[in-house]
């Protein structure tokens, strides 16, 4: 089993007056190098690599006074973590305890709220609503809230989101036991989604960024898969429970219980410890001192990715087959309730099973990933989730509309997955911050615009033929993507 390697040390001038370093490296694989300014306990520098004898740095730019410097040195050949070994190092069972409460507070409500809107107003529209407020703000506020969380200790930031959270819940929890009419409940759904969902942009950029601060880069994948495997499990069991509850259960109670997950959830993360977890500068000052802050790293972070075809190209992608497929889980739900009158359990049964399925999209993604490049995975991934997304609505029994939804949910968790991951690999983390927030902007927030337009096209002419229609979308969009990275790597061969 190989170990990791922790050296933690203040520069040193040389004969030249450079500042320098030479660490054994005997039995390492790789060096993960990071430079720290000590007057304000940010990073100032990174690096990546395999490892030589030794690991050999100078610069002539350095003051021993100022900054310092930390290396990790992990790996031996072919070396694979146990997740149990590695849930264990550090604060990375603090922060998993944080992200299991987290997502059982969030699958219920995720699982409960579909359920209460459509059964106070019984149509699909309102479930398209409340999920375009959802997921709007990361379109109209994910740009510039990534800049911010560049500056911001994150750490704090997840706090105060989960803190948010559970005012929410809690407000939401007090309307429903008091048993208001259906268009001041309807109100108050909206108003606290969309406060929620504000919350959620600070949030969702702060956790890929937090990761950085105690994990290594290479075990990126497998902590991402952690995470993901616990947000799918609860999404498997909390279905299976809800459905049983939800009959019997006052709504206000369900909603508090989802509120007091969330005050879990900052409790874990405040036992945690973590050095700075804070960007570079802050945005202390005049206000349109801090704006004009935020607009210019805003700017790098898009003429970054701008410059980066190959961190672009996924985002793109994904955009579209985020528009096209938006509303698919409204549309399945409206035709398993409404079509085919599931019962409230049923629909519990079949959420679970789908759940199992993204499950298992955490357990062979990374070996996908060890098998195939990136881009392979990305296209293979869209044929086959079109494929079963039109299986779906040719079937009528719980056992084949099950099975389809399945496949289609173990899809899309290892689209999700492949699409962290490889951003994680290709971005320094200096930049991280501000490219997750354009991804989040862009990935969640045209889900926004695929609610609107996927409820309008189940609106005007039924849910099946909305998924039927998006269906032969996804297929001209692979072809898309076929080409692009054919073009991709024949630039790349002929660079080489």
């Amino acid at each position: 089993m190989g170990s990791e390697k922790f050296i933690q040390h203040y520069s040193v001038a040389n004969e030249a007056g450079n500042t320098a370093f030479s660490i054994a490296t005997t039995g390492y694989e790789f060096y993960y190098f990071r430079l720290y300014d000590k007057t304000h306990g940010t990073l100032a520098y990174e690096q990546f690599g395999e490892c030589g004898e030794n690991i050999r740095m100078h610069t002539d730019s350095l003051s021993p006074d100022v900054h310092s410097y930390k290396v990790v040195l992990f790996g031996r050949g072919g070396v694979v973590y146990s997740h149990g070994k590695f849930i264990k190092e550090g604060n990375n069972w603090v922060y998993l305890l944080s992200v299991v409460s987290d997502n059982l507070g969030s699958s219920l409500m995720t699982f409960v709220l579909p359920l209460i809107v459509l059964d106070l107003t019984g149509s699909g529209i309102h479930l398209s609503i409340i999920s375009s407020l959802e997921t709007l703000p990361f379109l109209l506020l994910g740009l510039p809230f990534g800049a911010i969380v560049d500056r911001c200790d994150v750490r704090k930031v997840l706090i105060r989101s989960d803190a948010i959270r559970f005012g929410g819940y809690a407000l939401l929890a007090a309307v429903l036991s008091a048993r208001s009419n259906a268009t001041v409940t309807l109100i108050a759904i909206y108003l606290v989604t969309l406060v929620i969902g504000c919350t959620n942009v600070f949030s969702s950029v702060s956790e890929i960024t937090f990761i950085s601060y105690f994990v290594s880069k290479s075990d990126y994948s497998k902590m991402n898969s952690i995470v993901y495997g616990i947000q799918y499990t609860a999404g498997l069991l909390i279905p299976l429970a809800g459905g049983a509850l939800y009959s019997v259960v006052p709504m206000g109670l369900l909603a508090l219980i989802c509120a007091a997950c969330f005050l879990l959830s900052a409790g874990a993360i405040l036992l945690m410890r973590v050095g700075s977890s804070k960007g570079a500068g802050g945005l202390r000052g005049p206000v349109p001192a801090a704006v004009r802050t935020v607009i210019g790293d805003t700017r790098q972070g898009l003429s970054y990715l701008k410059t980066r075809r190959v961190v672009l190209y996924p985002l793109v992608l994904a955009a579209l087959f985020n528009l096209l497929t938006g509303n698919f889980q409204n549309d399945s739900l409206v035709i398993m309730r409404k079509s085919l009158s599931f019962t409230s359990g049923q629909v519990g049964l079949v959420m679970s099973v789908t759940a199992m399925g993204a499950l298992a999209g955490t357990f062979i993604v990374n070996l996908l990933n060890r098998s195939f490049k990136f881009e392979t995975v990305l296209i293979a991934n869209f044929l086959v989730q079109m494929c079963f997304r039109l299986l779906f609505v040719a079937f009528g029994n719980i056992f084949a509309v099950a099975a389809t939804l399945f496949v289609v949910d173990l899809c899309q968790s290892v689209l999700n997955i492949i699409i962290i991951t490889n951003r994680q690999n290709l971005v320094e983390t200096r930049y991280l911050g501000r490219v997750t927030s354009i991804y989040k902007a862009v990935l969640i927030g045209v889900n926004s615009l695929g609610f609107i337009y996927g409820g309008t096209l189940s609106n005007t002419f039924g849910p099946r033929n909305a998924v039927l229609w998006a269906g032969v979308e996804i297929l001209i969009l692979t072809m898309i993507g076929i080409g692009a990275y054919a073009q991709l790597n024949k630039e790349r061969t002929t660079d080489e």
